[in-house]
C-alpha cells in the first residue's frame, strides 16, 4: 500500500549544493521532497549532476551547504552508529556495479543479507525468488566477471533489493540491458513500489518512463525542475 501522503516525506532536500575542487558545482541550490513509497524518475544529461544526487542520499557524498533529512532525522548530526543503521534501510544499484568480481552471483547477493545475519535458508529463498525476477537463474554459480555487462547490471540490482530496503536509489539501472531484460527490471521495481519501498530511478532511458503516471524530475547544469506530464486527447 502506498502511504505517500499519510505519513511524512522520507527525504527531504532543502537548498543544498555540492562543489567539487577547484570550484565545479555539480548542484545547485537544489530542494527535493520524496514522500514514503513514492517513485520518482530523475532525468538529465551525463554530468548534469544524478549521480552526486544519488551519492548525497547514500552518504557516499556530503553537500557542501544545506540540509539533507532522511526519515526526519538531519544527515548532518547522526552518529556514525546511527548514519550506519540508516544505510541498512538503503539499498544501491550503482552504475559502475560494485561487485566482487570472483565472487559468484549467489555470493554476491547473498552477501548482503548475510552481514545482517539472516537465516541462510531465508537468504537462499530471496536470492532465488530474485534471480527468477531477473532471468539470472542459469547463472547463480558463475563469477560475476564471467558476465556481461547487462546480467552484472542486473545481479548488482538484485544486491541492492535483497533485504527489501525502505529507499532504493538505481542509478541507469537499464543502462546496459536490451528490451526483454529492461521489462523484467521494471517489473520487479514496480512489485518494490507496490511492496511500500520508497525509489529513485537516475535514467537516461525514456521508455521506462514514457508513459508513467510518477513524477520525473529532470536536472541540468546542478539544477532540479519537475517535468509536467500533459495528457493530449486527440
Amino acid at each position: 500500500m502506498n502511504n505517500t501522503h499519510l505519513a511524512p516525506p522520507l527525504i527531504d532536500i532543502v537548498k543544498v549544493s555540492k562543489v567539487y575542487p577547484p570550484n565545479i558545482m555539480a548542484l545547485n541550490d537544489i530542494s527535493l521532497t520524496i514522500g514514503r513509497g513514492e517513485m520518482v524518475f530523475l532525468t538529465g544529461a551525463s554530468g548534469a549532476g544524478k549521480t552526486t544526487l544519488l551519492k548525497l542520499l547514500c552518504f557516499l557524498e556530503y553537500p557542501t551547504k544545506g540540509l539533507i533529512e532522511q526519515d526526519q532525522k538531519d544527515i548532518s548530526q547522526l552518529s556514525s552508529i546511527d548514519l550506519q543503521l540508516m544505510r541498512q534501510q538503503i539499498g544501491v544499484a550503482y552504475q559502475d556495479f560494485k561487485l566482487l568480481s570472483k565472487h559468484t552471483v549467489y555470493q554476491n547477493i547473498a552477501l548482503a543479507m548475510e552481514v545482517r545475519y539472516e537465516n541462510p535458508t531465508k537468504i537462499k529463498k530471496r536470492v532465488m525468488e530474485l534471480l527468477n525476477d531477473l532471468g539470472l537463474s542459469d547463472k547463480i554459480h558463475i563469477a560475476t566477471n564471467k558476465l556481461s555487462r547487462g546480467e552484472q547490471q542486473r545481479v548488482c540490482l538484485a544486491r541492492a533489493c535483497a533485504n527489501r530496503p525502505a529507499l532504493i536509489l538505481a542509478d541507469e539501472p537499464t543502462g546496459n540491458l536490451d528490451t526483454e531484460s529492461t521489462d523484467k527490471v521494471m517489473t520487479l521495481l514496480n512489485k518494490l513500489h507496490k511492496s511500500g519501498t520508497t525509489l529513485l530511478i537516475a535514467t537516461h532511458d525514456s521508455t521506462i518512463y514514457r508513459d508513467t503516471d510518477h513524477r520525473i524530475i529532470n536536472i541540468e547544469n546542478g539544477k532540479l525542475q519537475e517535468i509536467l506530464k500533459v495528457k493530449l486527447d486527440f
